[in-house]
């Protein structure tokens, strides 16, 4: 990291992150969030169906699940932010200001790396198709997944919320602020980037039919962290990035459901 990098890093950081020390309550993020995003669906869905199906004596409708599925996850995230800021309350709304007022110096850098991340993903798709079969996939296990949460107007909505919008920044906070900023503060930092980079990716595709479809997530999780690291570790330029990206696969999700 260079002189500009280091100076912008300082300026970003309250003396609690910005410390030679981890900031170990930070780290309650991660079983938190395996616990919301297991369990909140789980009571959720089978709660609402349950209900759903002992008041009208009737199997509820497909749409009803994709609906309930989609406020789930858009719940189990809302918490995992809540009580990250709820740990850091009495800073936390100036720390976000400040981080968003810095990330405007880099929109620019950002809107370059998004189209480059985006368009190789575009072309890794293309070329997929022409491999064979126990390499190719027509779409990951990770769009499966949530392909039915497009099946349905207000699901949609949730979905967009969870989908761009939060989970970005829940990402932003795991991979970049704990794994990358926290724990590189005792391990090698480039081996903390290679560890956030991987676990990232594999966390989407974990299911993965072909190995292949670790690439798209890999360049995500890849564009994400350059913007982290040439921002001078600014959080709101990697939230910034993911964002945007996860809107233009949202983009092109709706597209396929409803247009092709």
């Amino acid at each position: 990291m260079d002189r500009e990098q280091q100076s912008t890093k300082k300026e970003q950081l309250t003396p609690l992150w910005g410390s030679n020390h981890i900031v170990k309550k930070d780290f309650i993020l991660i079983p938190a969030f395996i616990i919301f995003q297991s369990i909140i669906p789980i009571i959720i869905v089978f709660g609402t169906l349950g209900v759903t199906a002992m008041l009208t004596q009737h199997a509820p409708p497909e749409w009803f699940y994709n609906l309930s599925l989609s406020i789930s996850f858009v719940l189990a995230q809302f918490l995992v932010l809540f009580l990250f800021f709820a740990i850091h309350k009495r800073h936390i709304a100036n720390i976000a200001r400040r981080q968003f007022y810095f990330a405007k110096k880099h929109v620019n850098h950002i809107v370059i790396v998004v189209m480059i991340v985006f368009v190789l993903m575009l072309l890794i798709e293309w070329l997929v198709q022409f491999l064979p079969l126990s390499l190719s996939y027509n779409a990951t296990q990770y769009e499966r997944r949530v392909e039915g949460l497009f099946l349905h107007p207000i699901a949609i909505g949730f979905t967009f919320i969870s989908m761009v919008i939060l989970r970005p920044m829940v990402e932003a906070l795991i991979y970049r602020h704990l794994v990358i900023h926290e724990l590189g503060k005792k391990l090698n930092k480039k081996l903390a980037i290679a560890v956030s980079i991987v676990a990232e990716a594999l966390v989407h595709v974990y299911d993965m039919a072909s190995v292949l479809e670790l690439i798209p997530y890999l360049l995500i999780a890849s564009g994400a962290t350059y913007i982290y690291v040439k921002s001078g570790e600014n959080l709101a330029s990697a939230y910034i990035f993911q964002a945007s990206i996860q809107l233009l696969i949202f983009i092109e999700m709706l597209y396929i459901h409803f247009v092709l």
